[in-house]
């Protein structure tokens, strides 16, 4: 397989070349002149430079490939407009299905998020064929992902191409250079003297796993499927007791209601626009606080195979990821005890990263 990952130094795009490398294919990843290569700089692939709203840049790129996995996009809850947002999301997949069907691509597989088929007050789980709703709180990201992946199964119709479609829930792991929202959920915590939790749930995975869902779905997927990637459904509060018992620190002690809640993340907004840096949580969450957004990968592991490992898992990868990472300080780093999940997990990343350079 020859495979063009856009977005190849975000948080999915570098672990999904990791995966496709794993499989032996060769793989070639599309990334801007200033993007940041330090996740993808030892890899043995082929880079090329190109953006995705620059559309004669992309046919070079996608010349002579299998498949494209389309990552590329901005996941913010900070600093974005709608409009900035959805000329990336939608543009830039309808930039590159073009692309792909004048290079003769066989299949093209678009990373959208699972919070396309909604959320629930209560705890219910959803599936692909569920959708977002007029009732719920959706900031500008999630109607970016939306219209991005509804333009996305039109525009493939319209051009035939063989689209298939992966919805990756809370993504938490390695090689994310400016620490995404998901793995940001962590480090929230861990900085918090608090101990603050909150009402409603998530569906955690492990980015392993997701980039992993992602070549099966370009193997098996089924032409015009959503495949939800996830794992385990969890309330805010037992995902932070979790991430409390592998770094040694104190279970929650606050819960937060939506007006503490989006005091506080006002607070963040305000210092990150002081020091330049990017909040550790911001006032779009802060209103998602109470809904569940619990999701069933069934139909993922029916037709792909797809068998993730558990969520205590992934957030034990991730923390062992962050607390080497420059996301979290070394004055944070001193307060906390990792626990023997976090060092297993350690050595885990650090023979795959061996066996990746080798390649």
């Amino acid at each position: 397989m020859r495979a063009l990952v856009t977005g190849a130094n975000g948080l999915i795009g570098a672990n999904l070349c990791r995966a496709l490398l794993r499989r032996g294919a060769a793989v070639r990843a599309l990334v801007r002149r200033t993007s940041d290569l330090s996740a993808i700089r030892d890899l043995p692939l082929e880079l090329v430079h190109g953006d995705v709203l620059e559309p004669e840049t992309l046919l070079p790129a996608a010349a002579g490939c299998d498949v494209v996995f389309h990552a590329a996009s901005v996941f913010s809850y900070w600093d974005k407009t709608e409009a900035e947002l959805e000329k990336v999301a939608v543009d830039g997949v309808s930039n590159m299905l073009v692309a792909a069907r004048a290079a003769g691509v066989g299949r093209f597989v678009l990373t959208s998020s699972s919070i396309t088929c909604g959320s629930s007050e209560r705890t219910l789980v959803r599936s692909e064929n569920d959708s977002l709703s007029d009732a719920e709180f959706c900031p500008p990201y999630f109607h970016s992902k939306l219209k991005q992946e509804q333009v996305a199964l039109r525009r493939a119709e319209e051009l035939d191409v063989d689209l298939v479609v992966v919805n990756p829930c809370i993504t938490l792991g390695p090689h994310d250079t400016r620490l995404s929202p998901s793995n940001a959920i962590i480090v929230a915590y861990l900085s918090d003297p608090f101990r603050t939790t909150f009402a409603g749930g998530c569906n955690i995975v492990s980015v392993r796993d997701v980039a992993e869902g992602h070549v099966l779905a370009a193997e098996r997927g089924v032409r015009g499927r959503r495949y939800l990637l996830g794992s385990e459904n969890l309330e805010w509060s037992l995902i932070h007791r979790i991430v409390a018992e592998l770094c040694g620190v104190a279970p929650p002690r606050l819960y937060a209601n939506h007006t503490s809640g989006y005091l506080a993340a006002s607070m963040h907004e305000l210092w990150a626009s002081w020091t330049g840096t990017r909040p550790l949580t911001t006032r779009a969450q802060a209103k998602m606080i109470g809904r569940f957004y619990w999701y069933s990968h069934a139909l993922a592991a029916a037709d792909l195979g797809y068998a993730p490992g558990p969520a205590r898992q992934a957030l034990a990868e991730a923390v062992a990821f962050l607390v080497r990472s420059p996301h979290v300080s070394v004055e944070l780093r001193r307060t906390l005890a990792l626990g023997k999940e976090v060092y297993d997990a350690q050595i885990r990343l650090n023979r795959e990263a061996g066996q990746a350079a080798a390649r």
